[in-house]
């Protein structure tokens, strides 16, 4: 019981919220938080907060500071931003990661690509492609390409244009049929390309399983499950037993993107006996992807079964995930009696 001779602001220091709310209650001002940047100062998530949605003048004075500050200064900013963004989708950082994306750093110019592939406007579609003719360096071109799989989607749904859908896909097939570019920028546009229906990107697909390095043969196996496509379930079966653990990480994950019940044995095996606890956590996310009731309920006999500890937490996300996309219709299917 608290002491009622405790008076109320003592109350805050007893349960420790004084500097909780001290931090909600304070206002950033941007000048501020510009100017904490700069100093190499702590920037809270808070501060960086006021930096969303920013103005025209906020914008021209990072783009100042950018080149004033050292680029891991700039690129701890950003990656935090991307971070922050990635858990509040509320937050718009769209322009700040527009302004760095051109920046003489390699780290921080994946950082923006990162920040902006959830954008759906046609127009950071075109900045993409047009960085890719542009970028030279492998890694950030890789970033790119699979960047432009949300686009590729679009395509597929009908959703971008058909001169857009064009270009994204012919820019993409050249370079994966490119046998002189560089082999992560190969790999990405294949997987990005595995949303696509028809005989030309199933080929595409086939030959590089077939005939491609060990690295695009993993692209295809992603690209795979990115069709959505049963046909390509007993394929990706047969590398469950891969003596390779990212293989075996990679068909996990690509078989739940087929979003088939015809999954669920193999995956459910995966999970109880494969020794590598990344390729456990594939199967538990697949099996979350597959959505159905009984997806479900093999989740939720392992989860109550207590034997895999380290994997609580997954299979506790998993669960709820699979609740919170199903909109509580799952669960409003189980019989009385479970």
């Amino acid at each position: 019981m608290i002491d009622p001779e405790i008076v109320p602001e003592d109350i805050d220091g007893v349960f420790g919220l004084e500097s909780v709310i001290d931090e909600l209650e304070q206002a950033y001002s941007v000048a501020d938080v510009l100017n904490s940047i700069d100093s190499h100062g702590a920037v809270s998530s808070p501060a960086l907060e006021s930096l969303s949605r920013p103005t025209m003048e906020t914008l021209q004075a990072l783009v100042i500071l950018w080149s004033n500050i050292t680029v891991d200064r700039t690129r701890e900013i950003i990656e935090k931003m991307v971070q922050m963004n990635s858990i509040d989708r509320t937050l718009d950082y769209q322009a700040i990661f527009l302004s760095t994306i051109r920046v003489d750093d390699i780290p921080t110019r994946v950082f923006s690509i990162r920040g902006l592939k959830d954008e759906d406007r046609p127009e950071i579609m075109h900045l993409f492609l047009a960085r890719l003719k542009e970028e030279i360096s492998p890694v950030v071109r890789s970033e790119l390409t699979i960047a432009l799989a949300p686009w590729v989607v679009a395509a597929e749904l009908g959703v971008l244009s058909t001169a857009d859908g064009e270009v994204l896909i012919t820019t993409l097939r050249a370079l994966v049929e490119d046998i002189e570019e560089e082999t992560d920028v190969r790999a990405g546009a294949l997987e990005s390309l595995g949303a696509l229906s028809g005989d030309l990107i199933s080929e595409l697909i086939t030959d590089q399983y077939e005939t491609g390095g060990s690295q695009m043969q993993l692209a295809a196996l992603r690209a795979m499950g990115r069709s959505a496509s049963p046909t390509w379930l007993d394929l990706l079966i047969y590398h469950f037993d891969d003596e390779d653990s990212d293989v075996r990480e990679a068909v996990a994950e690509a078989a739940g993107g087929l979003v088939t019940d015809g999954a669920l044995e193999p995956l459910t095996m995966l999970l109880e006996e494969d020794p590598e606890i990344n390729v456990r956590r594939a199967a538990i996310k697949a099996l979350a992807e597959i959505g159905s009731l009984d997806a479900e309920r093999i989740l939720e006999r392992i989860a109550l079964d207590g034997r895999e500890p380290e994997l609580a937490h997954d299979l506790q996300a998993a669960l709820d995930s699979l609740q919170i996309n199903s909109g509580g219709l799952l669960e409003s299917m189980k019989p009385d009696d479970e």
